[in-house]
């Protein structure tokens, strides 16, 4: 109600966002809120990133969560099941098209269940000095990163031939595990692995981020690493988290949550923006785990399982023309001017799967409807690997196109 799917009267106090229907703005399909807190009536987060993305997004209101519960919930949103251990559409991706890279599936402190399919790679502050080592085993580690100034390293400990006989038996050993390896899950690990030993020379060209000046900054440092290892060709998908525990507002108000969505924002703008300028087409998918109710709870809001979904495309990507753009898909009893009684809004609307335009004998959307559509999108859909993975479906599916 914030910004992508406004309703103006159920629930407002002193402390919101959205005083006054004037605040309503729209860019190509979109309508949003020019949300601001009452206390810091210059920062207005939501209206300046709807001018400058509108025309590049595409919003998907009223997803059916089916459920109020935090771990469901996510893993429901990110993934497109409800089941414990589905691999997240991140992993997906990189489960299908990032095989033998070095880091298919980047994690920047984000949910990162992968289902066997493929091993994340974690980018924080104490990962990434790993990741500095395999670029040069002869060049310690820088000592920012560790608090210390070692100068041990592999030349030093080993003799240039002790070393190419350690990396021989290495290799001797993999190979006689693939010789002797018949399961098909097994065979592809060890293939995997081989290719990412022999392509960790071309770390060397990711730059390990500065520690930033708070966390926020640390998170975007660690997405351009990420941008980096696309553009190099060692990523496929990245999964992060972003915001704090205020966006679960039980008793938070509306100008707390806002803060925490105006990082969510800044920080998609940052990967968007970052992408675009080394030149590489990147989708942002930003979701949650299910929205907010229509009802004030003491000065905050519970749990309420319609939710929304917001797709970022950066100009590479939007010149692909894979997705629809500009444009919001599904939609909520109630109007953004009001009145919007309590009781009667903020519930899903059905829709038709094609031409999504509401229809009460159409289907009403839910995380799974948008997850394997994209996956069509990704190219992935009839992939081998993701047949213990299927989203099924009570219906035809939402459709792009």
């Amino acid at each position: 109600m914030l910004f992508c799917d406004p309703k103006f009267g159920p629930r407002k106090d002193q402390n919101g966002g959205f005083f006054d229907v004037k605040q309503l703005g729209q860019v190509a399909g979109i309508p949003y809120v020019d949300a601001y807190t009452a206390n810091s009536a210059s920062k207005k987060p939501i209206g300046a990133f709807f001018t400058e993305f509108g025309e590049r997004l595409l919003v998907f209101n009223g997803l059916d969560s089916g459920t109020n519960n935090h771990d469901v919930g996510t893993r429901y949103c990110m993934s497109g099941s409800v089941l414990e251990g589905f691999p997240t559409f991140a992993a997906q991706v990189a489960g299908v098209l990032g095989q033998g890279k070095v880091m298919p599936l980047v994690d920047i402190s984000g949910y990162d269940e992968a289902g066997g399919l493929i091993a994340p790679v974690r980018l924080d502050y104490v990962g990434v000095p790993k990741i500095s080592a395999l670029q040069d085993p002869n060049k310690p580690s820088p000592g920012q990163w560790l608090n210390n100034t070692s100068t041990v390293t592999a030349k030093q400990l080993l003799h240039a031939d002790a070393r190419a006989a350690v990396q021989a038996a290495r290799m001797a050993r993999l190979g006689r595990h693939q010789a002797a390896s018949t399961l098909p899950t097994r065979v592809r690990a060890l293939d995997a692995w081989n290719k990412a030993v022999l392509a960790s020379p071309g770390l060397a060209d990711l730059q390990i981020p500065s520690v930033g000046s708070d966390a926020v900054a640390n998170v975007k440092a660690l997405a351009t690493m990420g941008i980096q290892a696309f553009k190099a060709g060692h990523a496929t998908s990245m999964t992060m988290g972003a915001a704090g525990p205020n966006l679960d507002s039980h008793g938070i108000p509306d100008s707390d949550h806002l803060i925490e969505l105006a990082i969510v924002l800044d920080v998609a703008r940052h990967i968007a923006n970052t992408a675009d300028a080394a030149g590489v087409p990147c989708v942002v998918v930003m979701t949650s785990d299910f929205g907010r109710t229509p009802t004030r709870e003491t000065t905050g809001s519970g749990h309420w399982p319609i939710a929304s979904m917001m797709l970022l495309q950066n100009t590479q990507a939007t010149a692909l023309k894979l997705l629809p753009a500009g444009i919001v898909i599904g939609g909520t009893t109630g109007t953004p001017e009001g009145p919007n009684p309590q009781g009667k809004v903020l519930n899903a609307r059905r829709i038709h799967p094609k031409t999504h335009a509401f229809d009460d004998a159409g289907i009403t959307l839910t995380p799974a409807h948008v997850l394997k559509a994209l996956r069509h999108v990704a190219g992935i859909a009839d992939a081998d690997v993701l047949r213990p993975f299927a989203i099924n479906l009570p219906d035809s599916g939402l459709v792009f196109g």
